[in-house]
């Protein structure tokens, strides 16, 4: 790493392309698994297997969204805090975050498969049974008929139609954002000067409260949705905080790979490693007081339509993952990242990145998993056999590959770094 003062006469004037030659093995073989991966799980879908791959699939893509989501959010926290040390990774946050609108796509099967929605929602099932069975009296009347008062009482919100436009909103802001953010910083590379920066600095003051309010509600869609009975007002920064570590993490990941291809070097030091440490300790500290906060008070309250998610996986086969969630998504990587120098040096950093990635892909599916036995055996099965956990697998693996593939792909279209941001300089000359 560089340790002299870098001028901007010291870096090339258009920054620096990767070459995609040099991942020429990855991206070769990563379409043939998506490809291979997405027709075999196209064949799932349309068997009877389908309800307890839709679970599955549900898994993968919510992992991989959660990731992009901390990319997105970290691209918009660097403009709305006018931060200088960013400048010089910003551009590998602004691509993580640009896998949104592919992952959108991806979650298409969930969304719009009667066969695999209807799996995963239960509300969706009573309102149609419900219908089916009272079409001449209004809905919520049918819906108390039928003793489902709960889901009367929600169904301004949970219905199909408000649903599907949820979906587009989600779309809208999160996917869209993406690419925006996205073309800004890439425009700024072709034009220079300060009007950019100074846009994207209001879009981010204004889309922020934007990002929260759909990253919240998708949560409480997609994953508290599973069991539209149980709820918690705190679900939505739960998950928030584990896309924020995770895409700390990947950008991590991502740096440390470009610079062991030869770039970066003269733009990405120890001192920048050190701010993303220390990062990744904050959030990991974060994610810890909002799972306990959410734990602790259900617990206490003992209110039956709170506790149960807690009381399903720390039941049976689930229990031990619980215990060993709590260390190893806090206790282990919170002593680890106390040091500084597990925070500079890079073996050490990246050890750490990668094993926050792997507890909170356990995180995610301790999240989702779970509600697949109880629900598709109606209560009595905790857990489904080993084709379920082989579903699992596959549907990782698919979409692994698809977003990797996406993601190698656009890190070499563009600049590695905003070469024309003027706040280059003192980026690269970062010391903290």
């Amino acid at each position: 790493m560089s340790s002299h003062a870098v001028s901007i006469e010291d870096l090339p004037p258009k920054g620096e392309k990767v070459d995609v030659t040099k991942m020429s093995k990855a991206l070769s073989i990563l379409p043939l698994v998506g490809a291979g991966g997405l027709l075999l799980s196209a064949i799932i879908f349309f068997t009877p297997g389908a309800k307890s791959y839709a679970y599955s699939w549900l898994f993968a893509f919510y992992f991989f969204f959660t990731i992009a989501c901390g990319g997105f959010f970290w691209t918009m926290l660097h403009h709305a805090s006018n931060s200088g040390w960013g400048v010089a990774i910003r551009r590998v946050m602004e691509h993580l975050a640009s896998m949104l609108p592919i992952l959108f796509v991806i979650a298409l099967p969930i969304v719009i498969l009667p066969q695999a929605r209807e799996a995963l929602y239960e509300w969706m099932v009573q309102l149609r049974e419900t219908k089916a069975a009272h079409p001449d009296i209004p809905i919520k009347d049918a819906l108390m008929k039928e003793h489902h008062a709960l889901l009367a009482h929600k169904h301004a919100y949970l219905n199909l139609p408000f649903f599907f436009i949820r979906f587009l909103f989600y779309a809208l802001i999160l996917g869209g954002g993406a690419l925006l953010f996205k073309w800004l910083s890439t425009r700024q590379d072709q034009v220079g000067g300060v009007k950019i920066t100074f846009l994207t600095r209001r879009i981010s003051c204004g889309m922020i409260l934007f990002f929260a309010i759909s990253v919240t509600f998708m949560a409480f869609d997609y994953l508290m949705g599973l069991n539209y009975i149980w709820f918690s007002t705190m679900w939505g920064v739960y998950l928030f905080a584990g896309s924020a570590v995770s895409g700390m993490a990947v950008i991590i990941l991502t740096i440390s790979g470009l610079r062991n291809l030869g770039y970066l070097r003269e733009v990405v030091s120890k001192e920048h490693y050190h701010i993303m440490g220390k990062l990744l300790k904050a959030f990991v500290i974060f994610w810890a007081y909002i799972s306990f906060s959410q734990f602790f008070l259900y617990w206490y309250a003992n209110i039956t339509e709170e506790t149960q998610f807690f009381i399903m996986r720390n039941t049976g086969p689930w229990y031990p993952l619980s215990l060993f969630i709590v260390f190893g998504h806090f206790v282990l990587p919170f002593l680890f990242l106390l040091r500084q120098r597990a925070k500079k040096d890079l073996k050490q950093i990246n050890a750490a990145a990668c094993w926050i990635l792997f507890v909170h892909l356990l995180d995610i599916y301790w999240i989702v998993i779970p509600e697949r036995g109880p629900s598709l055996t109606g209560g009595e099965q905790m857990t489904l056999g080993a084709l379920a956990f082989l579903g699992d697998i596959i549907a990782y693996v698919t979409v692994g590959a698809i977003i990797l593939y996406f993601y190698l792909r656009t890190i070499g279209k563009h600049s590695i770094y905003p070469c024309r941001d003027p706040r280059l300089v003192e980026s690269v000359n970062l010391l903290n």
